[in-house]
């Protein structure tokens, strides 16, 4: 009995099943900051919260929402240049965020 648990923890060990799935939002450094840009231009009727900004340095495409809820804290948003949508004025954005908790 004892060595048939053995092996089955030691199986378990083995495979990863007790580390669970890695997320790079919530397994990044605490302090770490990157940069993110938003997929699309963002409107003046966007949600900048709800926009998808893509991450390159954390592999991801995520929302400011999401990156709060994972412990990264928004430091800056920087505005680039302006271009039309659909006749509407929209701005490519990017922010920097940083790991918090």
């Amino acid at each position: 009995m004892r060595k048939t648990l053995f092996i089955l923890v030691l199986t378990a060990m083995a495979t990863g099943c007790s580390n669970g799935p890695s997320d790079p939002l919530f397994d990044a450094p605490l302090g770490e900051r990157t940069i993110c840009t938003a997929v699309n231009p963002v409107q003046g009727n966007d949600s900048l919260s709800l926009v998808p900004f893509n991450c390159p340095d954390l592999e991801i495409s995520t929302t400011l929402n999401e990156l709060r809820d994972a412990g990264w804290r928004l430091e800056s948003v920087q505005m680039g240049e302006d271009v039309k949508v659909n006749e509407t004025l929209a701005s490519e954005v990017s922010i920097t965020v940083r790991k918090a908790y």
